[in-house]
């Protein structure tokens, strides 16, 4: 038969009304017999029923939307992974779709409705006002991961940056350290100014000195972008003695800037990274790194917002994920046992 399927098209191979195939394919209203010709009929003619009719006799599309900033970022990539494996086992499809500035984060939760999604997962990563007016007006059950202004009436799901720049400041000053350089992401950013702020109560809380000259600011959180920033931390000719990058990828940049200048890690300096990417594990050497729960983040937000989906008011709370140190060859040459 040319052209597409339709319900027409399976009544008429089924032998029965249009209104009977219906009920069958929607799974009422039809004999157990009539229901099993109406669904070889359909296999046969690859039939297969418009979602968005589906949706509007149902009152769900069974498809969740989720925005994040860089989807091949590896942080990026574990969470929605694990928010996929969580809706799959509820029968549900993720759609994933890209925005970083606040205006792009905006629109993209406004295009998303209940014609088309039954609920959102948000990761912003500059949460201004135009982000959280969006949020509020969100016609769909809403769910963010990332830290929010104080004040605002969203919960998230969120790392603890702060605790985890301390938990690599602590482990360096354990190996020795003292001149500690920290190598951040762009500070308009949530990760970036908490993660600074990490660094420095950590810093002062150890007893050392706070040396502006050992801090530098990428103009993103991407290896392309760190390489110059490292490169610019090398060229004041500071000393250090440790350096810690806010995410694995920053890492991964002073790992190789290091090595270009002839600065073996660890002998000359250690190395500790955030995020605990799987490169973490092979690089070489490979590098300490300070698991933020990129997949715990994920998984708390889809259970959150399926939670939310089946009924419960109170479900989408937010929650702190408590970060976690993985010691590798980067900071003491050994590997963990």
């Amino acid at each position: 038969m040319a052209g597409t399927p339709t319900i027409a098209s399976v009544a008429d191979r089924a032998g029965v009304s249009i209104a009977t195939a219906s009920r069958a394919l929607h799974g009422h209203g039809a004999s157990p017999r009539t229901a099993e010709r109406v669904r070889s009929a359909a296999a046969e003619l690859g039939y297969r029923p418009n979602a968005v009719a589906r949706a509007l006799q149902s009152g769900r599309t069974g498809q969740i939307a989720m925005i994040v900033p860089d989807a091949a970022n590896p942080v990026y990539a574990r969470m929605t992974s694990a928010v996929q494996h969580e809706l799959a086992a509820d029968d549900r499809q993720l759609l994933v779709t890209q925005a970083v500035e606040p205006a792009a984060v905006a629109a993209a939760i406004a295009r998303f409705g209940p014609s088309t999604i039954d609920g959102l997962i948000v990761v912003p990563l500059r949460p201004e006002q135009q982000v959280l007016e969006a949020l509020e007006r969100s016609a769909v059950p809403t769910v963010v991961i990332g830290s929010l202004p104080e004040g605002a009436a969203q919960g998230a799901v969120r790392a603890d940056s702060r605790a985890g720049v301390r938990l690599a400041i602590d482990h360096l000053v354990s190996q020795g350290a003292r001149r500690i350089a920290f190598v951040n992401g762009p500070v308009d950013t949530t990760p970036g100014r908490q993660r600074l702020e990490g660094y420095r109560r950590a810093i002062e809380d150890a007893g050392l000195e706070q040396d502006a000259s050992l801090v530098v600011a990428a103009a993103d959180f991407t290896h392309a972008a760190a390489l110059p920033a490292v490169d610019e931390l090398l060229d004041r000719g500071v000393d250090f003695d440790a350096l810690v990058g806010a995410n694995d990828l920053i890492a991964f940049a002073a790992l190789r800037a290091l090595s270009v200048r002839g600065r073996a890690v660890p002998g000359d300096c250690l190395v500790v990274g955030m995020d605990d990417t799987e490169l973490a594990q092979i690089a070489i050497p490979s590098l300490t790194s300070v698991d933020l729960g990129a997949e715990a983040r994920g998984t708390l937000a889809a259970e959150q917002l399926l939670a939310s989906l089946r009924g419960d008011a109170d479900a989408i709370a937010g929650a702190v994920v408590a970060p976690r140190l993985v010691v590798r060859e980067s900071s003491t040459g050994m590997e963990p046992r």
